[in-house]
């Protein structure tokens, strides 16, 4: 199988600064926002759900077009952020851009990274600061990543069909949103949910290879995600047992047969006695 390389040690660093921001952030947190507003934080079950393609987006260029245009012809990996957060949008950002990075696959022709602002008062320039700061260097991720932004509308119809909810503190002018990674695939539909700080290198690879439909990864890959079936529950890819065993029967099966086949068709080519 395919060795998917481990994440860079730098990975680690940021990290411990996420659970330091966690930390330090949580008392402001629950001062700002009251308990029935940080319940309404959520993330439901979208997967297949179709994304809406005509939504007009701009990117940290200023160009404005269709979702439809953004998405190209790769699967696309999507976090959603606030352009001027100063908690755990960034970690985050670098976290899953770092995880890109480690699967082995090549930004630009096997996935792009796609980053939807939540705050409609942010610029293209708060766009490409947080692009500049906190999308790695490593693997050409960051030449293709593009920062979205939109009209309220726009961005409540995309987080409606990713199943978030989020909340608005405007004390402090941030959104609380839960933290995740979606995996699209290049039509558009939603092909799977990560957690965004705990993801996994291997696991994103396979959700990128399957959102790919056999142009993305090799054979090893798909033999891979023969062997693994993604749980909603934990959002990663385990061992799934009943697959192997399936394929098992079916390859015993197919021997079994081929060896009765094979005298049987012997005995009927030899030549009659005279």
């Amino acid at each position: 199988m395919t060795h998917v390389p481990q994440t860079n040690p730098s990975v680690f660093s940021i990290w411990i600064g996420l659970l330091v921001a966690l930390v330090s952030t949580m008392p402001c947190a629950h001062a700002a926002l009251e308990r029935d507003q940080l319940e309404r934080v959520e993330t439901t079950s979208t997967l297949s759900r179709q994304l809406p393609l005509d939504v007009p987006l701009a990117n940290e260029l200023n160009q404005t077009r269709p979702l439809q245009a953004w998405l190209q012809a790769t699967p696309t990996v999507w976090i959603n952020a606030d352009y001027t957060c100063a908690t755990l949008c960034g970690p985050l950002l670098s976290i899953v851009s770092n995880a890109l990075a480690d699967t082995g696959l090549r930004a630009g022709i096997d996935f792009r990274l796609v980053v939807l602002g939540l705050d409609p008062k942010d610029t293209a320039g708060d766009a490409q600061t947080m692009k500049a700061k906190q999308v790695t260097t490593r693997g050409e991720v960051a030449d293709h990543a593009t920062f979205l932004r939109g009209t309220s509308a726009s961005v409540n119809e995309l987080l409606a069909s990713f199943g978030i909810r989020t909340s608005y503190d405007r004390e402090r002018d941030q959104f609380a949103h839960p933290v995740a990674a979606f995996v699209v695939t290049p039509g558009g539909r939603v092909s799977r949910a990560l957690s965004g700080i705990a993801i996994d290198p291997r696991d994103l690879r396979l959700a990128l290879v399957e959102a790919g439909r056999g142009h993305v990864g090799t054979w090893s890959d798909q033999a891979h995600l023969f062997c693994y079936g993604f749980d909603p529950a934990t959002g990663v890819y385990t061992l799934a047992i009943w697959r192997i065993l399936t394929g098992a029967v079916v390859i015993t099966m197919a021997a079994l047969i081929a060896l009765v086949a094979l005298p049987i068709r012997r005995s009927g080519a030899s030549p009659k006695p005279g």
